[in-house]
């Protein structure tokens, strides 16, 4: 081989060399813009979920992880407005009774089989049947024939839920309803596969390999460690109108820090919720902030309480208080309220408080009248020995200790204080465990019978645990109003919990939920404790 010869294939093998850095280079560059792909989201959930069969599950770790692994027929937006999910596109009878839903092209389980529209109606006939024992179920009564299909009177079949195509399922309401394309975000409205389900033996939704998901996530294996952790990884097969940004998320199941917005600023969590009293600090640290005012803290009387649950005793104490004293201080971020339905409650798109304005308690008797006529009516000499039960934060003993100098002076009897953390207090509210409790009202919608209902007899959430007929049947009219309950009505239901002293209003408070500086895109919900991960992005 001549030297000509010799220097022109090193010239094709310098060129070769060059082209092939270029391409590395270029794929390098791609690779790093790609990068939040590869990115995990870290956060903490403060419990082990019960289950995540989505018709059954109805705990807040588990709503947070159905949000992520599957998706309903529509889904929320960052603004909580209702967006297309597995549904395309929806059509809404004049009547505002009958929905008919188009799902999208290719839809698929995290397995890569077919989910189809029976898969839906599955999902809603489990949620329905009797022998599920769903706890929500009662949520989508407006659907025709749910809720005697819940209680036996009517077999499955009956219920109004079909499918008209295999890409077309219709809903027959039973009475309008006008949030009920929210509820279908929800998971007792998520889909189940009727063959995958029968093959879990019962065990559906409750191991990794027990849960086939629809949604932007999904439980890898072995990626669920119970009382440990859960990861969620990205599902190649989702077919959203948005492509899942983060590669997932790893779930930590762990009791609160004592500094959460060190955690998060140490890089531990992502984001999480903090309190009023870390937002300043949390500001400070450049961290994205994101509040909702759903939380309205009062006074709850346990209504089973052989003396507390008369009315007229109740009432009275309530008459006691010097209102404009005890919340002269009240936790910071926090507002004072006189009502029951927070501001943010809605009737149309119409403020109900505005239509309705405040409401006041009406008492027959004075303050020392109602007592003595209480105490006969339960043959009680003396109301006392009585504990009130709140937080261990100073704002909240300092609002007990007045209420507690108050009712000793109108009882000559005596009034103790027991504080506890607040994951211990929301415990103690469900399982009863109390006699009076300064409690946290957590509203999970933003219509008016969304409070209302948390009072039902039948409510986990009953914080009164009020177990009332005359109560339950302004529901019942409230939900069979071909209006979804008018104005008036919804008005006597909230009438009737203030006159009969079940809850006693404080103050609002915003529940905040805290990024770190480098993390955006993940979408935190009011009213509920959801957080939808799909399109986290965290800088490097």
């Amino acid at each position: 081989m001549d030297g000509a010869e010799f220097l022109r294939r090193k010239v094709r093998l310098l060129s070769l060399i060059t082209a092939l850095a270029v391409i590395l280079c270029l794929c390098g560059c791609r690779r790093e813009k790609e990068g939040p792909e590869d990115q995990i989201i870290y956060y903490r959930i403060d419990s082990e979920p019960v289950t995540l069969d989505p018709q059954i599950a109805n705990d807040s770790a588990a709503r947070l992880i159905i949000m992520n692994i599957f998706e309903g027929l529509v889904r929320l937006d960052k603004n909580d407005d209702i967006i297309p999910g597995a549904a395309q596109s929806w059509d809404i009878s004049t009547d505002k009774m009958r929905y008919t839903f188009h799902l999208r092209d290719g839809l698929k389980w995290n397995d890569g089989t077919s989910l189809k529209a029976e898969d839906f109606v599955y999902g809603f006939q489990r949620t329905f049947v009797p022998s599920t024992m769903s706890d929500t179920a009662d949520t989508l009564y407006c659907i025709k024939n749910a809720e005697a299909v819940n209680k036996g009177e009517m077999a499955v079949e009956e219920l109004g839920i079909y499918v008209t195509d295999e890409k077309t399922i219709v809903i027959q309401l039973e009475y309008p309803s006008s949030d009920f394309l929210q509820l279908l975000t929800t998971p007792p409205a998520m889909p189940c596969q009727k063959e995958f389900f029968e093959k879990t033996s019962g065990q559906y939704g409750r191991e990794a390999d027990k849960i086939l998901c629809n949604g932007a996530f999904y439980i890898r294996e072995n990626g669920w460690e119970h009382d440990s952790y859960l990861y969620l990884r990205n599902n190649r097969n989702y077919t959203g109108e948005k492509s899942v940004i983060p590669a997932g998320v790893n779930l930590s199941i762990e009791e609160e820090p004592a500094d959460v917005v060190s955690a998060i600023e140490k890089g531990k969590f992502d984001c999480a919720s903090v309190t009023s009293a870390d937002v300043e600090r949390s500001q400070s640290l450049g961290m994205h902030l994101t509040g909702f005012g759903d939380t309205v803290w009062g006074i709850s009387f346990n209504t089973r309480d052989e003396v507390l649950g008369n009315k007229k005793i109740r009432c009275a104490l309530l008459s006691s208080i010097e209102r404009e004293k005890i919340l002269k201080e009240i936790p910071s971020h926090c507002t004072v309220t006189e009502n029951i339905i927070p501001e943010s409650a809605e009737l149309d798109n119409i403020s109900y408080r505005s239509i309705v304005g405040n409401i006041s308690p009406v008492y027959e008797d004075k303050t020392s009248v109602l007592l003595n006529k209480g105490m006969k009516e339960t043959n009680c000499e003396v109301v006392t020995n009585i504990t009130i039960l709140c937080s261990d934060d100073e704002d909240t003993q300092s609002i007990v200790n007045n209420i507690i100098e108050k009712w000793n002076s109108l009882t000559n009897g005596y009034f103790n204080k027991k504080t506890v953390p607040l994951s211990e207090l929301k415990d103690r509210i469900e399982s009863g465990h109390f006699e009076v409790v300064i409690a946290p009202l957590t509203i999970g919608g933003n219509t008016p019978v969304s409070t209302l209902e948390m009072f039902s007899s039948e409510s986990r959430y009953n914080c009164a645990r009020l177990n009332s007929e005359e109560y339950d049947k302004l529901l019942s009219g409230i939900r069979r109003n071909l209006n979804y309950g008018s104005v008036n009505q919804i008005k006597d239901a909230e009438q009737y919990l203030v006159d009969n002293g079940i809850f006693y209003p404080l103050y609002t408070e915003n529940r905040y939920y805290a990024s770190a500086e480098n993390v955006t895109g993940i979408i935190f919900h009011s009213f509920g404790a959801e957080a939808d991960f799909r399109l986290a992005v965290k800088q490097p």
